[in-house]
Order: C-alpha cells, then structure tokens, then sequence
C-alpha cells in the first residue's frame, strides 16, 4: 500500500478507540452486530470471512457473535460477553484495517481516474472513515461515493453534513477535517 496516508488515529478516535468489551453500537436502530476493537464488527462476517481475516484463535473467541445484529447480538453479548486483551485488540486492528484498506483502495481506483494514492491525506482520511463505518461505499453512500471519486472536496464536505443517517456529529467532524486541509 504504497503512498497510503490514512489517518488511523483519526478514525480511531471517531470509532472510541479499541474496545476490549464487546457492545452493540445502536442496537435498536441499526444493523450493527457486536463490535469490538476498533470499531471492528462481528455481525457483518459469516464464520469464513471471520477465520479469513483474523489468526485462528482470536477468530474462534469472536465466531459466536458472526452474522448476528442489533437486538439479537445485543441479547447475545448480554448472555455471554465478549472480552478481549490489548494485544488481541490490536491483532484485530491491524487485520481489518490492512483488509478495509486493500479493498477499499482497489474499488477506488477501479472507479476514479485519479488513484486513491495520489489524493491527499485528508481526502483518504475521510473516504476511509466513512467506508470503514458502512463497507461498500458505491452501494451504501452512493451519493458520497460520486463525490469522492470525482475528487470534489466542496460536494463531500456538503454531502458529510447532510449525510443523514444517525451519526451527525461523526460526519460533521469528517466534514471538518476535510475543511480544514483545504484539500
């Protein structure tokens, strides 16, 4: 990944940081399933995915929670909590953010006649952040994703603040960020 420049701690800081007790962010508005580490998600992986990603015996304590969203993961973290260590956190980080990445740098420039790596660190920052919150940006955040790889600093920083889903204060500080790069 050459001449990524991704910002993690930025986006470390919109996800709370690494979690090492698993939760359900929203569990009644949203199709989050438990989440643990960095704001990585167990419910959007089958048990595939999940052993794909992760080494084997991180991938064996977090299987129970794969595929299961809002109230029934919520029920499910109640009934047997999910509880990491820091080096376990960080394994998982590390795993999710280098797989988040890959896949999001190849859709990009696959989409966009400007490649991922030439755009600024803060335009990456941002696109990241909001891919890594809602995965395939083309399909969840169309309107976003037409902005981003058109490049169009001004349409994101409009799209971000009219955003209109549950996480205002979210995008309005990636709405900042990229501002205040002036990218």
């Amino acid at each position: 990944m050459n001449n990524i420049k991704v910002n993690y701690n930025f986006i470390s800081e919109l996800e709370g940081g690494a979690q090492l007790n698993g939760y359900v962010p929203d569990a009644a508005n949203s199709k989050s399933g438990v989440t643990i580490a960095t704001g990585f998600d167990i419910g959007q992986c089958d048990e595939a995915a999940l052993k794909y990603l992760l080494p084997e015996f991180i991938a064996n304590k977090l299987k129970r929670f794969c595929l299961l969203k809002g109230n029934q993961a919520l029920k499910a973290c109640k009934q047997n909590p999910l509880n990491i260590n820091e080096n376990e956190a960080t394994i998982i980080d590390l795993c999710v953010k280098q797989q988040s990445t890959d896949y999001l740098v190849a859709t990009y420039n696959k989409h966009s006649a400007i490649k991922f790596e030439q755009l600024p660190e803060p335009m990456q920052t941002v696109i990241a952040s909001v891919a890594f919150q809602y995965g395939n940006l083309a399909k969840r955040c169309p309107n976003f994703w037409r902005t981003a790889i058109t490049q169009n600093t001004q349409a994101m920083i409009d799209e971000l603040v009219n955003f209109g889903d549950r996480y205002t204060t979210r995008r309005w500080r990636e709405a900042t960020y990229l501002q205040q790069a002036e990218c």
